[in-house]
């Protein structure tokens, strides 16, 4: 049990922090309130969400409002009085006296229903308090806030608990009088119940910050003349072996504890048992709660700070030698006028006073309402205290540099206390306690600009202080980019590497489990391997900062952590690029054995542009094209055979790409200390080589994947910082399975191989066999299928194609490059642009490509014109070749070549031995060389028909090279069968004369009507058979029986279908006639022919 005595508290701790105010009448302000001018019949006074209540000795009810004007009033308790009151939820419960009943009555009240019979609330229940049948006082009352729970204590020591109040008072069916049984709770009749009070918190102190209950459970604390009590629904147990009077315990504002007064002191008892005290010595009239205040009513001889020592004899209690019935409030029988009583409201979190004043005449109740504390005075002046505003409090606290008290004062009324901890830091900085002001400023990280601290440490001298503050502002992730930039810097001008390495090690907020311990080496985390959503920094800046200031394995390192893949072969290709860099390791290394090799110490050289391969190779898909795309030039000018490798497996593997060489290396860089100073601006000091550990051990690439044998631990300690052995890939890990089947076009890197021609060929003839099965040979298996669209592919190997076409073809390839040229040419399952090849064989001149072209694209003519313009051009012999259409090769003379296209092309097209013709006849070489020709094209000519002989002379005749000779006996016969048709037409129209003649003298019979027409006919010329009557003749000569005709047949049937045929031609040309767009067509095709031809049909 504690022990009762205190500590004394000093003077400093006695505050103003009220302002007095009396309050007038509304209607007399020279006087108080009208209720209250009698204030010696007042019984009880509380405060409800109605307004003030007040009782009276005569049992009636008051409620009043803030200008204490009576609002409503009501007899509660006939003929009697009410000695206690308390209002919960609107539901006020009273307990009286009344005539002619010996024990006390609880009544409950709904203020907000109004009985129109008595003008006041609804009486919801009223009951008799009598437990036993001998009736004892009421002494106190206590009632939960949900209504749930009511409990009254006895003058014999006794405490009544009313369960499910709440429940009863819902219920419709039962009687005025029904109220839960009672239960006796506690019993102990040499102490008189003084005190109930409901807490639902169990503290340990009276901070602030520890009166939190992580589980609240409904208390009751029982208050006792000696004890105190804490009853949790369940037996209870002693609290503690104090007690206190009557009137003299209160409850604290948010129900954690009970505040006993005491003669030498406060104190603060819990469920748990005492939790505090205040040392206020001085006999306790009564306590009251407001707000985080207790209101102290005391008697006053001198001063309110002078202890006097009241007699034992004199301080109210109930015990063995009699009982007190004195109603709540009610002042001594004794007292007089003359009696001056002191009012002290205490902070008992904050062990403080916060008000004290006399009151002369005596004090006859204090209560907490609409944010104020009101003292009725027993002479019935009315006084109010208005608490000053939190600011002005503070303000008096700051004056006297009691910070801490500010700060506590501060988290009990629930307020942000960043302006207490910055009035603080300022004390402290003026003082020259750097660091405890640093300590304060801290705190107010989130509520304070970050410039007004930041401007007060730009020193050098407070540099590491300014670094904490920054560090902290990062963790909490509230920095800016600049505020990451004078970080970064501030590590710089103080030559803290081992704080830098913490820094860029640091973690974001968490999203999934813990993960492995901070690592010194970039490549012992996978790409975008962070733990945590986002870095606690501006990254970019971050690692623009490394960048410029020279600690680029710094910047490498956040730039992978992070999955900057941009960022990272930034810096491998354009900071670290070519430069060569001497690395030492091995202070604590693992044999492949897995045992410690201490000391084995070896150097090695390493380069950015491999490491940069590395990563490239490891991270694969979207970042490997992206990065590519953008290094793969650089990277092909210092590592053409990887880089070119590289190329080829991401154009052709889908997925994750396999190693192809040696774990590459990452250098730890050091920076060169003129432009790390000039750019840091800083003083001219020696500049701190920038490393990620202090150890000798420095960041060593090392590809994905390689980790330790099972049964080790994930990470060994290495010169005091932790090593991680492996890390699985990470969330922000680019080897995603929806990106495992796609591949980037081989034309995105084209551009790259301007320089670098034999790996370019390399390049696309890889790419051609292992992506689509291509090649010179043939079809082969494709070795990695994949997805892409087919249009897309289709367009991407012509392109391949028609490159490696003019990779073949260029001046500085060899002759087996050109044969790679014909053969590809050849192919017909290459699928090249013949268009684009052709453009590139007439670019570079070479002639088998042309010909082989023009042939396949049906350029017959082009052919002949090619060889007759190297003819021309002089040349008169070319190397033999394997030529398009030939089995024996190209022959050696172009006009020989000609002879031999126009043999092959000649048949299909007979528009090509006219200009052939013009060709050997062109100059006499050609003539004399090719006179057998000249006659086997002449004989093709006249047995095709291909020319006429006046075209054949013309052509002939155009120059003096060709004589009559050379065409001597192919014009004979020309001539010959010339006349031989002439002869023939000649007949033709002798006989097409003596027909029209006899068909003339025809139709002159036929239409002479003079001379009549005599039939000679005898037999029908339908059956055959001898005519016979009736019988029918027509003037074509044709007769037949009538039966053998039907009866609408008016032409000879025998004649009918020859006439038909003419007829169907004469309507046909007459439906051309008006088709003039066909007869103009046919001009232009035919010329003269259309034209006789349209006159003979009767066009035009």
């Amino acid at each position: 049990m504690a022990s009762a005595s205190v500590p004394s508290h000093p003077q400093h701790r006695q505050f103003t922090f009220f302002d007095v105010e009396s309050v007038k009448d509304v209607h007399d302000s020279e006087t108080c309130p009208e209720i209250l001018k009698n204030a010696p019949e007042i019984s009880a006074m509380t405060a409800s969400t109605a307004g003030l209540v007040v009782a009276d000795i005569h049992g009636s009810i008051h409620i009043l409002n803030q200008s204490f004007l009576s609002v409503a009033s009501w007899v509660a308790h006939v003929g009697g009085r009410v000695t206690h009151m308390i209002e919960r939820q609107g539901t006020l419960v009273t307990i009286g006296e009344e005539d002619n009943v010996r024990s006390a009555i609880v009544k409950i009240w709904n203020l907000a229903k109004i009985d129109k019979r008595t003008n006041g609330p609804s009486l919801l229940r009223s009951a008799k308090v009598q437990p036993s049948g001998k009736p004892h006082p009421v002494s106190c009352i206590a009632l939960t806030s949900d209504l749930a729970f009511l409990a009254i204590g006895l003058a014999d020591g006794t405490v009544l608990l009313y369960r499910h109040l709440n429940q009863s008072l819902a219920s419709t069916s039962g009687s005025l009088t029904t109220l839960p049984k009672p239960r006796i709770i506690h019993e102990i009749p040499t102490e008189p119940v003084t005190f109930l009070g409901f807490t639902t918190s169990n503290p340990t102190s009276l901070s602030p910050a520890n009166t939190a209950s992580p589980n609240p459970t409904l208390h009751l604390l029982i208050i006792t003349t000696s004890s105190t009590y804490s009853y949790p629904l369940i037996p209870k147990a002693l609290v503690d072996e104090i007690g206190a009077g009557l009137q003299c315990a209160c409850v604290d504002w948010k129900g954690r504890w009970v505040t006993l007064g005491r003669e030498e002191a406060l104190y603060a008892c819990a469920v748990g048992g005492r939790i505090g005290s205040y040392a206020l010595e001085g006999e306790k009239k009564s306590l009251h709660t407001h707000l985080n205040y207790v209101v102290v009513v005391l008697p006053a001889p001198f001063s309110p700070i002078t202890t006097t020592t009241t007699p034992a004899g004199n301080q109210r209690k109930f015990g063995p030698g009699g009982t007190s019935s004195a109603p709540a409030g009610a002042g001594p029988p004794n007292s007089t006028g003359d009696e001056v009583a002191r009012v002290v409201l205490v902070d008992m979190e904050n062990k403080l006073v916060a008000y004290t004043g006399n009151f002369e005449g005596g004090v006859r109740d204090a209560i907490s309402a609409w944010g104020h504390v009101y003292v009725v005075g027993n002479d019935g002046k009315l006084t109010r205290l208005i608490e000053k505003p939190t600011s002005e409090k503070l303000s008096l606290l700051y004056a006297k540099n009691l910070y801490s008290l500010a700060l506590s004062v501060a988290q009990t009324q629930g307020l942000d206390t960043t302006d207490v901890h910055r009035h603080h830091g300022d004390h402290l900085y003026s003082r020259g306690d750097f660091e405890g002001a640093m300590r304060e400023y801290m705190h107010t990280i989130g509520g304070v600009q970050a410039s007004y601290v930041i401007r007060k440490f730009l020193t050098a001298r407070l540099t590491p202080l300014l670094m904490t503050y920054l560090q902290e502002l990062h963790a909490r992730g509230l920095a800016h980019a600049e505020h990451t930039t004078l970080l970064l810097n501030a590590y710089a001008k103080a030559g803290d590497v081992a704080r830098l390495d913490s820094f860029v090690r640091s973690e974001g907020k968490v999203f999934r489990g813990e993960g492995p311990g901070p690592v010194s080496r970039v490549e012992d985390v996978a790409p975008g391997d962070g733990h945590s959503k986002e870095p606690p920094f501006e990254l970019d800046t971050a690692i623009r900062v490394c960048r410029q200031a020279g600690f680029f394995a710094h910047a490498a390192y956040l730039a992978r952590r992070w999955g900057r893949h941009d960022d990272y072969l930034r810096v491998l290709v354009e900071d670290v690029g070519g430069s060569s860099v001497e690395l030492t390791f091995g202070s604590s290394k693992r044999s492949a054995g897995g045992k410690s090799e201490k000391g084995d110490e070896r150097k090695m050289e390493t380069v950015g542009y491999s490491a940069a391969v590395s990563y490239l190779r490891e991270v694969g898909g979207d970042c490997a094209e992206a990065g590519l795309t953008r290094y793969g030039r650089a990277l092909l000018d210092h590592l053409p055979g990887e880089t070119t490798q590289l190329l080829i497996d991401l154009c052709t593997i889908a997925g994750p790409l396999p190693e192809s060489s040696a774990p590459e290396h990452l250098p730890t860089t050091q920076a060169k200390a003129p432009g790390y100073l000039s750019y840091l601006a800083l003083s001219r000091a020696p500049a701190v080589p920038p490393a990620l550990s202090t150890g000798v051990e420095t960041l060593v690439a090392k590809p994905l994947g390689l980790t330790k044998e099972s049964g080790e631990s994930g990470a060994e300690e290495t010169n005091g910082h932790l090593r991680v052995a492996s890390a699985s890939p990470g969330p922000g890990h680019v080897n995603d399975a929806s990106q495992a089947l796609r591949r980037p076009s081989p034309t995105l890197f084209f551009a790259h191989f301007v320089d670098h021609t034999t790996h370019f060929v390399r390049f696309l003839e890889t790419v051609a066999r292992r992506r689509w099965g291509q090649s010179l040979e043939g079809s082969v298996a494709v070795e990695f299928p994949g997805s892409e669209d087919d249009e897309s592919e289709k367009r991407d190997q012509a392109a391949v194609w028609n490159t490696l076409l003019e990779l073949y073809l260029t001046e500085n390839q060899t002759e087996g490059d050109k044969e790679k040229a014909l053969r590809l040419l050849r192919s017909s399952h290459l699928p090249y642009d013949a268009t684009h090849a052709l453009i590139l064989c007439s670019s570079y001149s070479y002639a088998p490509g042309l010909v082989l072209l023009w042939e396949k694209l049906g350029m017959y003519e082009d052919i002949l014109r090619f060889w007759m313009d190297q003819y021309n051009s002089g040349v008169r012999a070319v190397a033999e070749s394997g030529g398009a259409g030939h089995t024996g090769g190209i022959p050696s003379s172009p006009s020989a070549q000609v002879i031999v296209a126009l043999r092959q092309y000649g048949p299909g097209n007979p528009h090509l031995y006219p200009l052939v013709l013009r060709f050997l006849t062109s100059t006499p070489e050609l003539v004399s060389a090719h006179q057998a020709d000249l006659q086997e094209i002449l004989e093709e000519v006249e047995r095709e028909h291909i020319m006429t002989p006046l075209s054949v002379v013309q052509v002939l005749s155009r120059n003096n090279v060709a004589s009559v000779g050379l065409a001597k006996g192919w014009l004979m016969r020309r001539i010959a069968e010339g006349q031989e048709e002439i002869a023939t037409d000649k007949q033709l129209i002798s006989s097409y004369r003596s027909e029209t003649q006899a068909k003339l003298k025809q139709v002159e019979e036929l239409t002479d009507t003079e001379h009549p027409r005599v039939f000679h006919v005898t037999r029908c010329s339908q059956c055959n058979g001898q005519l016979d009557l009736p019988s029918i003749h027509f003037m074509c000569n044709h007769s037949y029986h009538q039966r053998c005709l039907l009866d609408d047949d008016t032409t000879c049937p025998q004649c009918a279908r020859q006439h038909g045929v003419i007829q169907e031609i004469r309507r046909n040309n007459a439906s051309l006639a008006n088709q003039h767009e066909l007869f103009v067509s046919e001009v232009q095709e035919h010329g003269f022919y259309a034209v006789a031809s349209g006159f003979g049909r009767g066009w035009l």
